[in-house]
């Protein structure tokens, strides 16, 4: 094949890496390699596995394709964004070196290395970085949006939305920034920001994706100045297209809850002994008051708060999901995946709290590979709950949120799944009520400590003084001393919400 049918067939794999023909992309990539070492279609062929969630075998291409040009740049970078993908941090931060002392100045390189060092809390390292590419490139927006991400979660509120607006002064159709500045505001009928959004909305050309960010900004900002029908109007749109978008289907998520249940009651007995180390899994659906407990136990001098890790969920698919007669080994595997994975985040011996709210889900599972867990579940009044997720986009999709009778059905999953762990580890599992914790502070705090074995520390009354990266969208209520205005937020908008109803 001549270099201009290459370069023909190059631009015709990328049109359908777009459309999404992986399959296609491999069968016609492992063709051309067969005969012509071309650098891009390696890149071509484990981008295509990359799509397919296949991130070893991705990985394996391009370690093939490096020890063919060691010396390529890309293939470095993208060999550390498949560790990166398969949390193997370490290896993923050999990569990015590596092409960096090659290139030390190579942009995209920097800005993983720098995405890397913000999700393992190195935020000094990431700042850094993300100013050099600036300093580079000033007006690089991605790199913008992810510093201000990061000012965000560290609660710099001014540096944030001052970059946020940045981008918008560069990129106006960037509604997600919009959407974020909201979160971050407190509205009036005047409020600038609040008049360009409605500007935004009747004079600019905007696709879905940014319709909806557009929306849940506008929800806000009429929510804050009690005008519940605008504001409602607003959030039902967003959601609508969401939905639209994700093409949720309910059932699917039914079946979800079924299958986990099947699969935990045909385990064997096996469990592993105790380890040293202990761990807090704080569990409960999305927006019940996790990333405040999370906050609350971490401003214990013994406490390392975790935040919001995906990574048990990676173990249940990859070990028990389909392995209905898991042996000692595999569960040593998992206590090992789990305890490297941890070691990225913190070496030290103290308590370490995992605060991803589904992980309920895997309560049963995580026992039998780390069986001194304890885990909190975070209970808040149904409707309060159901209307805060409504009315929040989340950046990891939680598509049953975008219909109030997916929700309304969700909770109802959820509780029973609760109820389901509870009948086998009740011993484990500890209810906190979120009302009674701001009703109550200091004696549910108390409990609270009692049940992790905890002894008493006065910081956990102190929490809003915890300086700890907080990367929900919680962000802005967790690091506030504990206020009774979530109590009953959904007030003004109960007509809206008969589908949650029977929740209560």
């Amino acid at each position: 094949m001549d270099t201009i049918d290459l370069k023909k067939k190059f631009e015709d794999l990328k049109t359908k890496i777009i459309q999404k023909k992986n399959d296609e992309v491999i069968e016609e990539c492992n063709i051309i390699l067969k005969d012509n070492k071309v650098d891009v279609f390696y890149n071509l062929l484990c981008l295509a596995y990359n799509n397919k969630n296949d991130f070893k075998k991705a990985i394996e291409i391009m370690n093939a394709a490096l020890r063919e040009n060691p010396k390529n740049v890309d293939f470095l970078n993208n060999l550390g964004m498949f560790y990166f993908n398969i949390y193997e941090y370490k290896k993923a931060e050999e990569q990015y070196k590596k092409g960096l002392e090659i290139d030390n100045n190579n942009l995209s390189i920097l800005n993983n290395l720098a995405n890397l060092k913000k999700d393992l809390d190195k935020n000094e390292e990431a700042i850094a970085i993300y100013e050099k590419i600036l300093s580079v490139k000033p007006n690089a927006s991605p790199i913008i949006y992810n510093l201000a991400g990061l000012y965000n979660s560290l609660g710099n509120i001014e540096k944030s939305k001052k970059l946020y607006f940045k981008i918008l002064n560069l990129k106006p159709d960037f509604t997600e920034a919009d959407r974020l500045i909201s979160q971050m505001e407190n509205y009036n009928n005047n409020h600038e920001h609040f008049l360009g959004l409605k500007e935004k909305l009747s004079n600019m050309k905007l696709d879905d994706n940014s319709l909806l960010h557009l929306y849940f900004a506008l929800g806000k900002a009429y929510g804050d100045q009690n005008k519940y029908i605008e504001s409602f109007g607003n959030y039902k749109k967003a959601n609508d297209l969401s939905k639209k978008i994700s093409n949720y289907n309910f059932e699917n998520d039914k079946n979800r809850f079924n299958e986990i249940k099947i699969n935990f009651k045909s385990l064997n007995n096996l469990k592993l002994d105790e380890d040293n180390r202990k761990f807090i899994f704080i569990v409960g659906m999305p927006r019940s008051g996790t990333s405040l407990t999370e906050q609350i136990l971490s401003s214990h001098k013994n406490v390392f708060g975790g935040g919001e890790l995906p990574y048990i969920q990676k173990i249940y698919n990859e070990y028990f999901k389909s392995d209905t007669n898991i042996s000692r080994s595999n569960l040593l595997k998992c206590k090992t995946d789990y305890l490297n994975f941890v070691s990225n985040i913190d070496k030290s011996n103290k308590v370490f709290t995992d605060k991803a709210p589904l992980n309920f889900f895997y309560i049963g599972f995580i026992l039998k590979f780390l069986p001194n867990s304890k885990f909190v579940n975070v209970v808040r009044n149904p409707i309060d709950n159901c209307w805060s997720i409504y009315k929040n986009y989340f950046a990891r999709k939680i598509n049953f949120g975008n219909d109030l009778n997916d929700l309304s059905q969700y909770y109802k999953l959820y509780k029973d799944m609760m109820k389901f762990w509870k009948n086998f580890f009740s011993n484990n599992i500890y209810d906190l009520k979120y009302e009674d914790l701001v009703n109550d502070s200091e004696n549910e705090i108390k409990k609270l400590l009692s049940f992790c074995e905890l002894t008493w520390d006065e910081n956990c009354l102190k929490h809003h003084e915890n300086k700890r990266v907080i990367k929900t969208i919680s962000f802005n209520q967790a690091r506030k001393p504990i206020y009774n205005t979530s109590l009953k937020s959904y007030t003004g908008y109960e007509n809206y919400l008969s589908a949650l109803k029977d929740l209560t």
